[in-house]
């Protein structure tokens, strides 16, 4: 493995090209290595940069990818926003499972997972205001810890951001463009500094209704009914957010999927119905909030990171993830089983 920043990336690494004129080539595993570009690429002045992410998990004695096809259509979502050509999807899979299985760098087993990032860029070296005609796609993988039992995440503290915003309806915030995060990265550091763990991102216009925590969804439980903003247009339609909506279902949950003002948060806490609070995302899937401030207002939840839905949604995710349950979804892709048909 490759140790970066305290990242353990895999020896080998995924990349495909594209030109204009003769569009993709083939996706081809390579040894992992630094990447060199020119430093007129269009990519370091216009931003034309997308991301992905994905995990792969050891699932009785299987290695299983979560929810490939969906990840990929959703990065696939981003590039066509972006104005970027988009990637073929079933290529680019059967690519990943020759990494995955050839690669004895990567170690999957019941302690850890795999966490799989693609990523694309405009390489084309002109300088000038227009979309690239050149692009290089790359997927590079490492191991992550996983948690060692059905206990949830240490939970977070939310500050809720009153005057820069993360994005709007209409332009690129919804995406996995790399520009809309870093320009949270401000407001992240302003809320650390208050002593908090991440933002609490209001809508762009009115800056009354709840979006979402940077790179996370967020829940919330009211009188026993599971709420969570509205996709919009300017809210990232995370994969384990539709994940987490289909098991509360299943569990025989309701959802509401709706605009939810900052105010109706704090009027639920102060009458005493509001219960819980949780983000989901790629690499955590379930992560408690324990405590958000807005304005005046200091709320507390899940004070013992016991709560009962947001516990009960992470087991359900968690026993598919490992086998303990039916996958009745499907949303599992067994690499080892596929690789061995193929073979």
């Amino acid at each position: 493995m490759n140790d970066e920043s305290n990242n353990k990336f895999s020896e080998y690494m995924i990349n495909m090209s594209y030109h204009s004129d003769i569009g993709w080539s083939k996706p081809v595993i390579r040894p992992y290595a630094p990447i060199t570009i020119s430093p007129s690429a269009q990519c370091l002045h216009y931003g034309q940069t997308v991301f992905e992410d994905m995990i792969a998990f050891n699932d009785k004695n299987n290695f299983s990818i979560f929810k490939p096809y969906d990840h990929l259509n959703k990065f696939n979502h981003s590039l066509t926003r972006l104005e970027m050509p988009t990637i073929p999807v079933e290529p680019v899979i059967n690519t990943l499972i020759q990494l995955l299985n050839v690669d004895s760098s990567i170690n999957i087993n019941e302690e850890n997972s795999i966490y799989i990032r693609p990523f694309m860029y405009a390489t084309e070296s002109k300088l000038g205001v227009s979309k690239s005609e050149e692009y290089n796609f790359n997927i590079i993988v490492s191991t992550i810890p996983k948690q060692s039992d059905q206990s949830l995440p240490n939970a977070i503290s939310l500050y809720v951001e009153q005057e820069l915003v993360k994005s709007i309806r209409g332009d690129a915030g919804y995406t996995q463009f790399g520009g809309s995060f870093a320009s949270q990265f401000l407001a992240q550091k302003q809320a650390q500094e208050k002593g908090y763990d991440n933002v609490l991102w209001l809508d762009g216009i009115e800056k009354k209704y709840i979006e979402e925590v940077s790179n996370k969804n967020i829940f919330f439980v009211i009188n026993n009914e599971i709420v969570t903003p509205k996709l919009n247009g300017s809210i990232k339609p995370g994969i384990m957010r539709q994940t987490i909506i289909k098991l509360a279902n299943n569990l025989g949950y309701q959802v509401s999927e709706k605009e939810i003002a900052i105010e109706d948060i704090v009027l639920a806490n102060d009458k005493g119905i509001l219960s819980e609070a949780f983000c989901t995302d790629t690499l955590n899937a379930i992560t408690p909030v324990n405590r958000i401030s807005h304005l005046n207002n200091e709320i507390i939840l899940n004070s013992n990171q016991k709560s009962r839905i947001t516990q009960q949604l992470y087991k359900a995710y968690k026993d598919i993830q490992t086998g303990k349950a039916e996958d009745i979804f499907n949303w599992t892709l067994d690499v080892k089983q596929l690789n061995e048909v193929e073979a």
